[in-house]
């Protein structure tokens, strides 16, 4: 199957990086027929479209119907996959990457497809949206909904609150990017209020958390209560994992405490975190991963693990962190 992806712009490279690993996590082959403006067309050997859903950094997807240069061509196309799903209404929502006027688009193909399909545009609530985009030719694909929303997500939001949780948008990529199959288990053994967790739970992984402070562990809990989610949450040693768990996991996600006022084990953070890629290690298999968010100044020694690629991300103003994808050896 062919889909038309629309990527984020908030980032060089990370959208592509997630892609490849959504991919690389759900066992897909894939190969990218066109990459322009953000703009891609996937060939992706399945039929399964449950994994769009994964995505943190794809502002808009469809199964792709047709590339070129015919206006008139794109509604031929559209107006067959419509007519066969008896689809009934429709929309068209037009991005212009070029010069074009997307309204007039919009207008144009909307015609077009009326015509030829006898059905109607129904801009409020239609049965199907065609999704169109302008980059020198006309690419349209059946838009595919994406269940991200969040904004509703942010630490603010949840019932116990901390000002240092990660955003929910990076969380989900922080877990994507560990390249783990849906269904499958992931750790953050620095947990907090959940923030990871509850990204990693509403994309169907099983979880597992920790922490070292006593009121996170709850609160962790009572954060993913909410949501919905279950998950097994305790109070642990982050640099003692495999006596914690006793069993190794499908992949790490983790964002440790890196300022003065953190709740560590260790007043050194360089040999804290060293300690800690050293209880990692012992608790994922060869061709695992881990990700793990580290003041971008650290250079450390990712002994047992080979780096895999890494991302430099601005927080706000005054941070910036790196995003390491580690696989273990």
């Amino acid at each position: 199957m062919k889909f038309l992806f629309y990527l984020s712009g908030e980032h060089p490279s990370l959208p592509k990086s997630e892609i490849d690993a959504v991919f690389f996590g759900e066992g897909i082959d894939y190969e990218i027929e066109y990459e322009k403006n953000r703009l891609l067309v996937v060939d992706a050997k399945t039929n399964n479209f449950d994994f769009i859903n994964r995505f943190a950094l794809v502002k808009d997807a469809a199964v792709f119907i047709y590339k070129g240069k015919s206006i008139h061509e794109a509604a031929v196309e559209a107006a067959k996959k419509i007519s066969c799903e008896n689809y009934e209404t429709f929309a068209v929502r037009c991005r212009a990457l070029d010069c074009k006027n997307s309204m007039e688009v919009e207008r144009e193909l909307g015609e077009k497809i009326g015509k030829l399909s006898g059905f109607r545009v129904e801009l409020k609530n239609p049965k199907v949206t065609v999704s169109c985009f302008t980059d020198g030719c006309f690419f349209a694909g059946i838009k595919l909904k994406i269940n991200q929303k969040f904004s509703s997500r942010k630490a603010q939001h949840r019932p116990y609150f901390s000002p240092v949780s990660m955003d929910p948008k990076i969380a989900r990529i922080v877990v994507n990017l560990t390249r783990i199959k849906t269904g499958a288990n992931v750790l953050d053994p620095f947990s907090g209020t959940g923030g990871i967790l509850i990204e990693a739970g509403l994309m169907g992984m099983k979880i597992f958390g920790s922490d070292i402070d006593e009121r996170m562990v709850d609160g962790c809990i009572e954060n993913l209560k909410f949501y919905g989610i279950c998950g097994e949450i305790r109070r642990a040693d982050a640099l003692n994992l495999k006596e914690n768990l006793q069993k190794p996991v499908d992949a790490i996600a983790t964002d440790p405490p890196y300022g003065k006022s953190s709740f560590t084990s260790n007043k050194n953070l360089a040999e804290f975190y060293k300690n800690f890629l050293d209880s990692a290690a012992q608790i994922l298999d060869a061709g695992k991963f881990m990700v793990i968010v580290l003041p971008h100044e650290y250079k450390l020694n990712f002994k047992g693990f080979t780096v895999r690629e890494f991302h430099d991300v601005r927080m706000h103003k005054s941070l910036t962190r790196r995003i390491w994808v580690l696989e273990r050896e």
